[in-house]
């Protein structure tokens, strides 16, 4: 027995909680949440109040059985809150709930006394208007003060059903005046005295409970992110531990980089003037120059290394370790037997056997060998020029007019076509330029219409400056590129490493 009463009592409370529940979204406002519930359980407990009382009514034949097939049905409509709720109509049931009692006060009130053909004891008449007077708080709990016009209008409904009590009841035949009242009953007037302050404070006592039932979720939720604010800021002190550590590591990593860079002032000593503009996408660089000198020759390469960044600078580093074994200890000077021979070791270190797995890691090059021992050319002194490429061109500026040369379309590793590189041997003179570049500076995205700056628009602007001091065209360069990346509206991160190298014989 105390065992079903427990089970009873269990759902019970679990009806109960699902019914409180209803129509509530955890994206809501804590204070929506709490009208939504109160609004529930009034509708809930006001459909147990107005049904007990009509059927006590009906089975003491307190009213004509022929309305009563029109009350229980608008009794029940009640339960259709809930559901209403569920769907989203949060206003209009909270408006509902303020309005239906004291219009169903006034009808059953009204019903009730009309069964009195001759008296009614004004125990009859005075309960319905403490009823009244006690939901007037019923709209103050339930809207919130924000739905001005909705809170306005059920308060001015309540109003007007105490004020108007009277004339309604007249309207029924029922009123002062219409038939005497009695007092028999008036000793239970005293009693239901208490009856409107019974509705407040129940009323006070649902936000009351539901106020400390969010108080300890609000509560709980602190804690958690109290905690949560704990982990994330030991995370936080982590990564930012591990990023100095990568940091420092990157840094060190560039000056080795800077290191293996050949010391630009011996460039002095070859030629008559050069820039070099050299633009890491991070820290360190995939990109990178190097030369040599053997007996008369100076050997100058520029590569992009397949990525950027670190991976880049792994690259890097491969391709100056090998140049320096090719060049310095084989003394191989002729650019295309150079690039055969650093792509074979490229190919040997990365282990690229040329199947569909392998990583095509590799390089683009452009290198050439200079012979800095004058010839006799119809009694004008030049220079023998031999140049190779892969996948990246050499530009000569030479009287003015503007040359391409054209590198074999394979790179430096494993690709489809693998024939030997070609060498081609070019004339220059005193005076004459050599231009050469990565592809990090044609492709940088920016300018009115954010798109790639391109080579066009480069050899144009190299072509425009050319008689100008490298120094200057190296600060123009600089300049315009940084404009195409910031200077129209919208802020570009720097896409690839940018090298940019320009000699004058």
């Amino acid at each position: 027995m105390v065992n079903l009463k427990i089970d009873f009592i269990h759902h019970i409370r679990t009806f109960w909680s699902k019914v409180s529940k209803n129509g509530l979204n955890n994206d809501m406002a804590i204070s929506e949440q709490k009208k939504i519930i109160l609004t529930n359980q009034v509708s809930i407990l006001m459909f147990l109040f107005i049904f007990s009382f009509i059927t006590i009514v009906t089975i003491f034949k307190l009213v004509s059985s022929q309305f009563i097939f029109i009350i229980y049905p608008l009794t029940f409509s009640i339960l259709l809150i809930p559901y209403m709720n569920s769907k989203g109509f949060y206003r209009l049931t909270s408006f509902m709930i303020s309005i239906i009692f004291p219009i169903a006060v006034l009808i059953f009130s009204s019903l009730t006394k009309k069964s009195f053909h001759y008296s009614i004891d004004i125990f009859y008449y005075i309960v319905p208007k403490l009823l009244l007077i006690g939901t007037l708080v019923i709209p103050l709990i339930l809207i919130d003060i924000k739905h001005r016009m909705y809170l306005i209008l059920a308060v001015l409904i309540n109003l007007l059903a105490l004020i108007f009590y009277d004339y309604v009841l007249s309207l029924f035949g029922v009123g002062f005046g219409t038939i005497p009242v009695t007092t028999e009953n008036y000793y239970l007037i005293n009693i239901f005295i208490f009856l409107p302050y019974f509705l407040i404070l129940t009323g006070i006592g649902f936000l009351t409970n539901i106020n400390i039932k969010y108080e300890k979720r609000v509560q709980k939720l602190l804690e958690d992110i109290k905690v949560k604010n704990i982990e994330l800021e030991e995370q936080k002190d982590y990564i930012e531990k591990i990023h100095r550590e990568i940091t420092d590591s990157i840094n060190y990593a560039s000056r080795i980089q800077t290191v293996l860079l050949p010391d630009l002032t011996v460039l002095n000593e070859y030629f008559k003037d050069y820039f070099i503009l050299f633009k890491p996408r991070n820290v360190v660089s995939g990109d990178f120059y190097w030369f040599s000198r053997i007996e008369n020759k100076i050997i100058f390469c520029l590569a992009d290394c397949t990525g950027h960044g670190v991976p880049g600078a792994f690259m890097s580093m491969l391709g100056i370790t090998f140049l320096r074994e090719i060049v310095t200890k084989e003394q191989l000077y002729e650019p295309s037997k150079i690039l055969n021979r650093l792509r074979n070791e490229v190919i040997i270190a990365l282990n690229q056997r040329g199947i569909q797995s392998d990583q095509k890691d590799g390089m683009d090059v452009s290198l050439f060998t200079l012979d800095i021992t004058p010839q006799e050319d119809n009694s004008h002194n030049t220079f023998e020029l031999l140049w190779a490429g892969a996948n990246n061109p050499c530009w000569f500026v030479k009287d003015g007019s503007f040359e391409e040369l054209i590198p074999d379309k394979m790179p430096i590793g494993i690709h489809n076509n693998m024939d030997c590189f070609k060498t081609i041997k070019i004339n220059l003179k005193k005076g004459d330029k050599i231009y050469m570049a990565t592809d990090g500076y044609r492709d940088q995205f920016g300018g009115p219409s954010s798109k790639k700056f391109m080579s066009r628009q480069l050899r144009e602007l190299i072509i425009e400056n050319s008689d100008k001091t490298m120094l200057v065209q190296k600060e123009l360069l600089e300049r315009k590129i940084e404009e195409w990346k910031t200077g129209y509206g919208v802020k570009h991160e720097q896409t690839d490493d940018i090298t940019l190298v320009g000699i004058e014989i």
